[in-house]
């Protein structure tokens, strides 16, 4: 896990979308990511339980023989669940020999240890809840892990990205981090030598997962706070273009690339971009595939339909709202709602799809780009240092020009924010002074003089990043008066 790049896209989640914000789009893992990294089933029953805790440990002593020991003090208040070294001393291995409830028991303790450290694990990262153990206590039990997973890592991505300082974060970390290295190069590890699978015969769900691919990668072994700041100016120069869209294969191709993957990967391919509640416990959190049909290789609506993600159930945690635990009550109408979703996808018939659209995208990509922040690196230099003539001096003095000098700054992302802003406000210019070219009766004098404006400016700019020009004019432009008249003919 690289922590460092996983923190670079924190910064960019928006918990009224649930997407990361990016110069590429809206992206964010979706339940089609679940299926092909976890596996998980996404249909069943939502994992909604009653959390009440009284009793816990007499409870966890029925399911799995034992509990962790109450406190010496009984005023002292301890977590609801079990540290992990706990669970390692007491069923590390299961004995040799063992009976069907022994074995039972074990494969119990496992999966809660797992569900724990895998798929819910905590921003502490040291205890295994006891609610995860009451969700095991009919093995069999048909629930929707995978919508469980993705509604806990979205909620734990909602916390991170608004907390302050440092902090960790919690969730599927595995799923975040396979999804962002299969679909962008930025913190991408080293795929090294593939380990071989051992195959089981007659029993492909035995068969990996599309995470295996990435099993055996290099490490990032730099100074984590370095490569933070390289991954955040990576991400603000991502483009479209750089972005592996649809790395499981085309829409009638998917999972292609994989002999031996998983038949789970694929059995739950239609309920993919599903737009339901995702319920965990006391989370529900929503699924909105319809912001980023690129990633399924499907046309993308322009604006794509608001859905309110709900400050009023963001409010909901354990630690918050102590007194509710009877959740299925809760969310009563959530879990119908998840419900009404699975049997309307089950008794659909055949869905018309339609590809992704080039032009459609495009589109898409003006208005996002107008509607929310995609730049966190600033632009290396002030927005008006291209409007007077530029001292060398004055450009050395400048807070990236010095940081540069200390070595603190050797990206190129504050330059090109810079560079890309001008130029789209010279384009925009140029338009409007076009447009009123056409109104006025002699639209020559303002004409020339933009035109000369703009060459300036250029020059300028081409000055500023290194190419120093023979012809750049260090005196100012004649003033205009108001109404556009020159005060001096400028030429």
């Amino acid at each position: 896990m690289n922590a460092a790049v996983l923190t670079a896209l924190v910064d960019r989640w928006r918990p009224e979308t649930h997407t990361f914000h990016l110069r590429a789009g809206e992206m964010t893992p979706t339940l089609q990511d679940v299926s092909m990294i976890l596996g998980l089933p996404i249909q069943g029953e939502p994992l909604c339980m009653n959390t009440a805790s009284d009793r816990w440990r007499a409870q966890m002593d029925d399911l799995i023989g034992m509990a962790p020991p109450p406190p010496a003090d009984p005023k002292e208040r301890t977590p609801v669940g079990a540290p992990f070294a706990w669970i390692r001393a007491n069923f590390g291995t299961c004995p040799q020999g063992a009976n069907e409830d022994t074995i039972k028991t074990y494969t119990r303790v496992y999966l809660w240890y797992m569900i724990s450290r895998t798929l819910s694990p905590d921003s502490g990262g040291k205890l295994a809840h006891w609610c995860w153990l009451k969700a095991l206590t009919v093995l069999e039990h048909p629930w929707s892990w995978g919508t469980a997973a993705l509604s806990y890592l979205y909620r734990q991505l909602d916390e991170a990205c608004r907390r302050a300082g440092s902090g960790g974060i919690g969730g599927c970390l595995l799923l975040l981090s396979v999804w962002s290295w299969d679909h962008l190069l930025v913190g991408r590890p080293r795929i090294l030598n593939e380990r071989p699978w051992p195959h089981y015969r007659n029993n492909p769900d035995r068969e990996p997962t599309w995470a295996y691919l990435c099993d055996n990668v290099s490490e990032m072994t730099s100074d984590p706070k370095i490569m933070y700041r390289h991954y955040t100016e990576e991400l603000d120069t991502l483009t479209a273009e750089q972005v592996d869209w649809e790395p499981y294969g085309t829409y009638y191709h998917i999972g292609a690339g994989m002999a031996d993957l998983n038949p789970k990967c694929l059995e739950e391919a239609r309920f993919w971009r599903m737009r339901c509640p995702l319920i965990c416990m006391w989370l529900v959190e929503y699924h909105q595939p319809h912001r980023v049909m690129r990633q399924f290789g499907l046309y993308q609506e322009c604006p794509p339909q608001w859905q309110d993600t709900d400050h009023t159930l963001h409010r909901l945690d354990r630690q918050r709202q102590r007194k509710i635990t009877n959740w299925p009550v809760h969310h009563r109408g959530h879990v119908t709602a998840f419900q009404h979703c699975l049997e309307a996808i089950q008794n659909a018939g055949h869905v018309d799809i339609v590809p992704r659209d080039l032009a459609a995208f495009n589109d898409y990509l003006q208005w996002f780009h107008q509607s929310t922040r995609i730049e966190l690196v600033n632009p290396a230099y002030d927005e008006d240092i291209l409007d007077d003539p530029i001292e060398f001096d004055e450009v050395a003095q400048s807070q990236h020009d010095m940081y540069a000098r200390k070595g603190r700054s050797t990206s190129i992302a504050s330059e090109l924010n810079f560079v890309r802003s001008k130029i789209q406000k010279t384009a925009e210019e140029c338009e409007v002074i076009w447009d009123q070219s056409h109104r006025d009766e002699k639209p020559i004098g303002p004409l020339r003089y933009f035109i000369k404006n703009t060459t300036r400016k250029m020059r300028r700019l081409a000055n500023l990043l290194g190419c120093p020009d023979a012809k750049l004019r260090l005196h100012p432009l004649p003033k205009r008066r108001r109404g556009g008249r020159f005060l001096t003919t400028p030429f």
